[in-house]
């Protein structure tokens, strides 16, 4: 049997058909193999790697140019100051000895809010900034400042604290001066005078003689008048440039890496956040602390993780400052104790001393309301009512950024009486009487909306670009595998058929 010629030009075309289709299935299972390939390297490196969560945190970074630089030096989140003072409503009734304690009254909140800056910036090769922070505070709610109240008279007590262990000469010399100046135990101030600064000419007579000691910014005497203006101190802090690992990390103050304060090398150390950013590895492992440096007490204070909240509608991760801190029977916190001659001596828990960090003045820090402090401190003064719920101290952390969200640091600051011999103008208060004086509630109420839409573009955005791009990295896998196995089984099957029908038209035309 014979084909005519006519059936070879029909086969000879369908081979060309065949031979086109063929090429075809050959460069579409390149091309499958290369969105294979590539699909591969997506999937490795959004399910096997940190490269997108690296490239996110990055942003963080403070670099001249950037906004996370800008918002660092004129931070656009204003934070709240909540005051409230211990108002001492039977002074007289214990001056005359009728009463056997002080009873205080809660005052407040005075409500101010606070504007920061960094000033004197000087971004260093070592990927660290130095700064000095310049802050400056108006009331904006809760009591008026023209209260008027009744407080222990602090600078009284700050000399006497100062003399009682000076020689006799001297504590003479302060009595003659004392007395021309007819101080008083406790005076009548107004609030707003007792937080930023009250005329008092002990202050005024004692001004020049600090100085020597330490720069004093402020003319008149108030519990908060070092925090207005330029702080005198100038931080060193890692900018995240030599790795994420430390940014927002507090490493020296004044050039110091070692306060020289506690006389250990271990409590000495600088070392913590400022508390409103912290190095996003701290918070991968919640069983472990992350720490705050506080420098207006010379320390370190942990916070632990206890549970995860919502926070703007994001989820966000609890940390909270628990009394154990103050709680000196640990012998971690132990060295946090005062040596006198030799020997550390601790205060009652629940007391942090910051003598030695405030240049002996006789401050004392606790929780609000001697909140899980030793008993006794509750002894000592009626109208104190200390709650978990008002008085503790938590931040509210991003889960990928580990920056504040939210949070309140609340903080009590106490007066120890140091009495001295040949200086008695602290009438009936007994030495060694722990005063509160105020205790602070700082914090955030309210977040700007550009912060609160990138901190919502850093959960949510980044949570969808990454889930998007390792399921999608994963079914591009799987669909262009597929698809490349089908294209290289049919290119085999048409390469057998081009074969085929070669041979048989070379058979027939040799019949021919």
């Amino acid at each position: 049997m014979t084909i005519s010629m006519t059936e070879l030009d029909i086969e000879k075309k369908a081979i060309g058909r065949c031979g086109r289709s063929h090429r075809l299935r050959f460069w579409s299972a390149w091309i499958y193999c290369g969105v294979f390939a590539m699909s591969s390297a997506v999937f490795y490196a959004f399910w096997y790697t940190d490269a997108f969560n690296d490239y996110v945190l990055s942003q963080m970074e403070l670099r001249n140019g950037t906004r996370a630089f800008d918002w660092w030096q004129r931070p656009p989140t204003r934070i709240k100051y909540n005051i409230r003072i211990f108002n001492y409503t039977n002074v007289d009734e214990f001056q005359a000895g009728v009463a056997s304690k002080l009873r205080v009254e809660e005052l407040g909140p005075y409500e101010y809010r606070e504007t920061l800056s960094r000033e004197n910036v000087a971004l260093h090769d070592n990927g660290t900034v130095t700064y000095q922070d310049k802050r400056s505070f108006e009331w904006v709610g809760g009591r008026p400042g023209n209260d008027t109240i009744v407080v222990p008279n602090v600078p009284l007590m700050f000399t006497t604290a100062y003399v009682r262990d000076l020689g006799f000469a001297v504590r003479f010399f302060i009595h003659t001066v004392l007395s021309s100046l007819g101080e008083s135990t406790f005076v009548n101030v107004t609030a707003d005078g007792f937080l930023w600064g009250y005329d008092t000419q002990l202050f005024e007579m004692a001004r020049p003689l600090m100085m020597l000691q330490r720069k004093i910014p402020f003319e008149k005497f108030g519990l908060m008048a070092m925090k207005n203006g330029i702080d005198v101190d100038h931080i060193t802090m890692h900018t995240g440039s030599k790795g994420m690992e430390n940014l927002g990390m507090i490493e020296r103050v004044n050039g110091m890496d070692d306060r020289h304060i506690w006389d250990d090398e271990r409590c000495d150390k600088v070392r913590g956040s400022d508390g409103t950013t912290f190095p996003p590895n701290v918070i991968e492992d919640t069983s472990k602390p992350i720490y705050v440096y506080s420098k207006d007490i010379c320390r370190q204070l942990p916070f632990y993780f206890t549970e995860q909240v919502i926070t703007y509608g994001m989820p966000s991760l609890r940390y909270k400052f628990t009394p154990d801190a103050y709680n000196f029977s640990n012998k971690q916190n132990e060295c946090f104790c005062q040596k006198v001659h030799g020997t550390r001596v601790c205060p009652p828990t629940g007391l942090f001393n910051m003598s030695a960090c405030s240049f002996g003045s006789p401050l004392l820090s606790s929780f609000p309301h001697f909140y899980g402090a030793d008993k006794s401190l509750l002894d000592q003064i009626d109208g104190l009512n200390p709650r978990q719920e008002d008085h503790e101290s938590f931040v509210d952390l991003h889960p990928r950024l580990a920056v504040a969200m939210a949070g309140w640091s609340r903080l009590q600051v106490n007066l120890e009486v140091r009495r001295a011999i040949g200086v008695p103008f602290l009438g009936n208060l007994k030495d060694g009487t722990i005063l509160p004086l105020i205790w602070l509630e700082v914090g955030t109420d309210e977040v700007p909306e550009q912060v609160l839409e990138v901190l919502q573009s850093a959960h949510f955005t980044a949570a969808n670009v990454e889930m998007a791009a390792q399921w999608g990295s994963l079914i591009a896998m799987i669909l262009s595998l597929t698809a490349m196995i089908a294209c290289l089984w049919k290119y085999r099957v048409e390469q057998d058929v081009v074969l085929q029908k070669n041979s048989f038209i070379q058979n027939n035309l040799l019949e021919v």
